[in-house]
């Protein structure tokens, strides 16, 4: 009886170590959080600080984001200034979050986020203060044609470059 006692023990304190590393829960729901400005934070620091390059934690900071649609830009607005935003390292991070958030409508959890209003306006935004390379600008007319339908892929951003340099 004892030992199944400190099995039980030893099961129920290792809990919150299994659950670490799992991803947090992106309904409105989950908490006081209504625009996941904490999870587009978090993912916002990680691709500003590592990049997108290979690291196997990235599905950690890209799969909350599936769910959200336009609530993404709203999070961003609420993140950066207008100052902040347009610095090419964010803008970057912020065109990543972007592609991940709008890649399946299926995903979306609410149907007010399937509409990118708020999006295309930041992207409008962007691409007026042609924030800095020609690469980022080629990003930004991406993200506003993939936006609407909810077409947005890395594979697509790819073709997307490929197609307009020849």
């Amino acid at each position: 009886m004892r030992d199944i006692l400190w099995l039980c023990l030893i099961v129920v304190g290792a809990l919150p170590l299994s659950r670490a590393k799992q991803a947090p829960d992106v309904s409105p729901s989950a908490s006081n959080d209504r625009y996941s400005v904490v999870i587009v934070k978090s993912t916002l620091q990680f691709l500003t600080s590592n990049g997108i390059g290979g690291k196997p934690e990235i599905r950690m900071y890209i799969d909350p984001l599936l769910p959200l649609g336009d609530r993404v830009s709203i999070a961003v607005l609420k993140i950066y200034s207008a100052e902040e935003l347009v610095q090419s390292k964010n803008a970057e991070a912020y065109l990543t979050v972007v592609r991940n958030a709008f890649s399946s409508r299926r995903s979306v959890l609410e149907k007010s986020d399937t509409d990118p209003r708020v999006t295309l306006f930041v992207l409008e935004y962007l691409a007026e203060k042609e924030v800095a390379s020609s690469g980022l600008e080629k990003r930004i007319a991406y993200m506003k044609q993939c936006v609407r339908d909810f077409s947005c892929s890395s594979q697509g951003e790819f073709d997307f470059f490929h197609q307009s340099n020849e």
